[in-house]
């Protein structure tokens, strides 16, 4: 019996084994991007030394657009709202007005709807964003962009946007 399985072992290791490396490297290979995307995203969100005002409503709604077109988790949890131009210590570097107030709201609803709604979206095979969470992402939206209006702010304007009829 024991050299049924000694032998079972030996092809085994001979069928499997000029398959290993190329399974250690595609596994070596996607925990590097995953370290990589983790390092953009942290560099993305760790200072507003880079985001002033009149940034962090442009990125917020495209933070909110990637969630609301989400095909999978990662698309989901796109950036944590507790953290980058969203942390409390950033956000009480903004002055006092009602466009600083309308962001913290955003940021502390949309981290609400995010954690509200992570279990829709936790595989990639059933990552399904619910219209109720659409609907509350583009209703916290619209309050940050009617904000960002009223403080004076505008999107910057393509090229062809910019030529006169």
């Amino acid at each position: 019996m024991l050299t049924i399985i000694l032998i079972a072992t030996v092809i085994a290791l001979v069928v499997l084994g000029p398959f290993v490396p190329g399974w250690v490297k595609t596994t070596q290979n996607s925990f590097d991007a995953i370290a990589k995307q983790k390092e953009l995203n942290e560099a993305g969100m760790l200072s507003l030394g880079v985001i002033v005002p009149s940034q962090i409503a442009p990125w917020l709604g495209l933070q909110v657009d990637t969630m609301i077109d989400a095909e999978g988790p990662l698309d989901w949890q796109v950036v944590s709202f507790r953290a980058g131009p969203c942390f409390a210590d950033n956000l009480s570097q903004l002055p006092d007005s009602k466009y600083s107030t309308a962001i913290a709201t955003a940021c502390g609803e949309l981290d609400d709807i995010q954690q509200l709604y992570s279990g829709n979206c936790f595989l990639a095979s059933t990552c399904d964003v619910p219209d109720a969470a659409k609907d509350e992402l583009r209703a916290a939206m619209a309050r940050v962009w009617g904000e960002f209006s009223d403080a004076g702010f505008v999107l910057p304007y393509d090229e062809f946007e910019q030529v006169l009829p």
